[in-house]
C-alpha cells in the first residue's frame, strides 16, 4: 500500500472533497480520484459513497482513515530514525514490457537516479508472461505489467495508470470513422499472446470488425513507424507518458467507453526490496500525474 495514497486518503477525510484534498496534497483532482479508486481496488473494499456529491467516506472508509493516521505517525517516526543515505542505495531489478521502454521507463529511471544517485537500476525488458516467473523466483524485484487476468495471492499488484485504446492512422490518411479506416487499411497489431493484444482482439470481435492483418510487432514505437510510412493502421494504448518527439500520426478514439489497459507494479509480498519498490511506485504515480496535468493544460 502506497504511503502517498494513505496521505491522500487522510487529506480527503480532512478536507471533505476530492477537489480540496487535491489542493492540500498538490496534485490534480483527477489524480486524487485515481489514487482512491486504486486504493479500493488494492484493498478490495469500497471506501466511498459515490451516490453523494461530492463522494463521502462510508463506514469502512472512516475506519480506514483512523488506521491510516496511526500508520503515518509510525512511518514518519521510522523514516526520521534512519539516515537517508542508508535507505536508497543498493540495486533494484525492474522487469518492463517493451511497450513501456520509450516513455515510462526512461523518465521514471531518470527521476529515481536524480533523487537517489547511489541507487543502481537493472532493467530487464521482456513480455509479462516471461517476467512473472522470474519475479516469483526472485530474479526480479518488481515488474511493470498490464494488469493480469488473475493475480496469485503471493503477489501484490498496484496500478498507476490507465491507458485507453486508440486507433493510429497515417498523417495523410483520409478522414473517416474507426470502422472505415480499419476496413480500408491493412492492420498492424501487437502480439496476440500479450494481454493488451488480447484486449484489442476482444474489442474487434465485439464490434464485429474483421481486419486485414499485415504484420505483428511487439513495440508501439516500431508499429508507429510502420503507420507513419503509410503501411497500415493500428490499435494501441494511448501512452500515459509520451516518448520524446512522438510521430505526427492521426489519433482517433474508439468511442465513448473504449477498452483500457491498466499499467501497474507487480511485486512479491515477501520481497526484501519493498521499500525501494515503494519509492519506484511513488515516482511512477507522480510521473503519470504530472504528464496528465501537462496534457490537461
Amino acid at each position: 500500500m502506497s504511503i502517498r495514497r494513505i496521505r491522500t486518503l487522510i487529506a480527503v477525510a480532512e478536507q471533505g472533497s476530492f477537489g480540496l484534498a487535491a489542493e492540500a496534497v498538490a496534485i490534480s483532482q483527477a489524480a486524487v480520484s485515481l489514487q482512491m479508486k486504486s486504493l479500493e481496488d488494492e484493498l478490495n473494499v469500497v471506501l466511498f459513497d459515490r451516490s453523494k456529491r461530492p463522494p463521502a467516506l462510508n463506514a469502512e472508509g472512516l475506519e480506514l482513515v483512523e488506521r491510516a493516521r496511526e500508520t503515518i505517525v509510525v512511518y514518519d517516526l521510522m523514516m526520521n530514525a534512519i539516515p537517508s543515505d542508508k535507505i536508497y542505495n543498493g540495486e533494484l531489478s525492474i522487469g518492463a514490457m517493451p511497450t513501456t521502454m520509450t516513455g515510462v521507463i526512461p523518465k521514471v529511471v531518470s527521476a529515481l537516479r536524480s533523487i537517489y544517485p547511489e541507487l543502481r537500476v537493472h532493467l530487464v525488458p521482456n513480455h509479462a508472461r516471461e517476467q512473472i516467473p522470474e519475479l516469483e523466483r526472485g530474479q526480479l524485484d518488481t515488474v511493470i505489467v498490464t494488469q493480469p487476468p488473475r493475480i496469485p495471492d503471493h503477489l501484490i499488484y498496484r496500478p498507476f495508470a490507465v491507458e485507453p485504446l486508440i486507433l493510429l492512422a497515417p498523417p495523410d490518411s483520409p478522414d473517416g470513422s474507426v470502422r472505415e479506416l480499419l476496413k480500408k487499411f491493412p492492420f498492424i497489431r501487437l502480439p496476440r499472446d500479450q494481454w493488451v493484444g488480447q484486449l484489442i482482439d476482444d474489442w474487434l470481435r465485439k464490434q464485429s470488425i474483421k481486419v486485414n492483418d499485415l504484420m505483428e510487432l511487439d513495440t508501439i514505437e516500431s508499429i508507429s513507424n510502420m503507420v507513419y510510412f503509410n503501411l497500415g493502421v493500428t490499435i494501441v494504448p494511448a501512452p500515459c507518458v509520451l516518448p520524446p518527439n512522438p510521430l505526427p500520426l492521426k489519433r482517433i478514439t474508439l468511442g465513448l467507453n473504449p477498452p483500457e489497459r491498466v499499467l501497474g507494479l507487480l511485486t512479491r509480498r515477501d520481497s526484501s526490496k519493498t521499500r525501494l519498490v515503494d519509492v519506484l511506485y511513488e515516482q511512477l504515480v507522480e510521473l503519470v500525474e504530472t504528464e496528465q496535468q501537462n496534457f490537461d493544460e
